[in-house]
Formats: C-alpha cells, sequence, structure tokens
C-alpha cells in the first residue's frame, strides 16, 4: 500500500471514531438532561405543593425562601408583638399579573423560585 493510501486510510479511520464518539456523547447528554429535567419537575412540583400550607407567620429558618399567597416570601427576623424576636416570612409580591412559583431548572439538577404567569406547563 502506498504512503498516501496509508494517510488516508489512518485520517478516514480518526474522522469515523470522532464522528461516533461525538454522536455517542450527544445520545447520552439528551438521557441525562431528559432526566434532570424530569426530576426537577418533579420537585418544583412537589415544593410548589408544600408552598400550598404556609403562612407569613409559619416558622421558618433565616433565610429560607417560598411563595406564599403569590408572593415571594423570604424568612427573616421581626419583632412580634410582645416586642420579642421572631423568625417569620416577609413577603415581596410579584408585578400585576404574574405569581410566584417554584419552576425547574433545565439544565442542571435544581429549581428556582420565579415570577411568572406559567405554572402549569412545566408539570405536564
Amino acid at each position: 500500500m502506498s504512503q498516501l493510501k496509508m494517510k488516508v486510510l489512518i485520517i478516514s479511520t480518526i474522522v469515523a471514531i470522532l464522528a461516533f464518539a461525538t454522536l455517542s456523547s450527544s445520545f447520552v447528554i439528551r438521557n441525562d438532561i431528559a432526566s434532570i429535567r424530569k426530576a426537577n419537575a418533579d420537585d418544583a412540583e412537589a415544593l410548589q405543593k408544600s408552598f400550598a400550607s404556609l403562612t407569613p407567620n409559619t416558622k421558618c429558618q433565616v433565610g429560607d425562601m417560598a411563595c406564599i399567597n403569590k408572593a415571594f416570601a423570604q424568612c427573616a427576623p421581626a419583632l412580634a408583638k410582645d416586642g420579642s424576636i421572631v423568625n417569620k416570612y416577609q413577603l415581596f409580591p410579584c408585578n400585576t399579573g404574574l405569581e410566584c412559583f417554584a419552576l425547574p431548572l433545565v439544565l442542571k439538577r435544581g429549581t428556582s423560585l420565579t415570577c411568572s404567569k406559567y405554572q402549569e406547563s412545566y408539570f405536564i
């Protein structure tokens, strides 16, 4: 076999290997992203359901975040009527027409709280 044919054969083999590796890895990535999105949607739905029982006076830890009464809520120390300091949720309303929801992240594990019109479509 001539040197030129040998080089062409080697280059063709390398290209074929790289193409196969790219296709294989993109299939794995797509499967991973699909499973991440499914898990995140499940987590966001469960989190949203847990918010239904919360009120601004629910016991909380400083820094906890939630959606309460369609608004962002963050737990912070507050002055009680008796003068003591208690942790309670401080509400931050969303803009007109928007509500606070737990939504799934799409490219990595996790959820986020955001003001949106669209909560239902994320869990279909």
